[in-house]
């Protein structure tokens, strides 16, 4: 029992020496936005994964439900309607709200792939995720 007890110390010793080595968790705020009134009562959050291939646009488009995420690989072309277009880069964020009409989600590179994870704030695993707008 003795020798338990003693392990035990030494591990919590070792555990507590560890943690105090790291500084403070850093948190730096990249992106805030007010959900619409047009979006479903938030019950699910789907993700996905989704790769562009070189110059690849989405074409115009809104979302049923307001859709979050962020840049992983390459970089986009992206114009919310009535917005300027803006580059977002790998680690850039961007919110697109429900119903709101996107004139741009393309991928600025005509020779490298580009990748966004992407959620979707929405009610159930019915709603559609994306509708396409053509060229309205």
């Amino acid at each position: 029992m003795k020798a338990f007890s003693t392990t035990l110390l030494l591990a919590a010793s070792a555990v507590s020496a560890h943690a105090a080595t790291f500084p403070p968790l850093e948190r730096k705020s990249v992106l805030e936005a007010t959900l619409p009134a047009a979006n479903p009562p938030v019950r699910l959050v789907r993700g996905a994964s989704i790769r562009f291939a070189p110059g690849q646009p989405t074409g115009v488009h809104l979302h049923p439900a307001s859709t979050v995420g962020v840049v992983t690989e390459g970089s986009f072309v992206f114009q919310p309607d009535g917005e300027p277009s803006r580059i977002l880069h790998t680690g850039d964020s961007f919110f697109e709200p429900a119903g709101h009409r996107i004139t741009h989600f393309d991928n600025a590179s005509s020779t490298e792939s580009a990748a966004i994870t992407v959620f979707y704030l929405t009610d159930t695993a019915d709603r559609p995720l994306i509708k396409a707008l053509g060229g309205q």
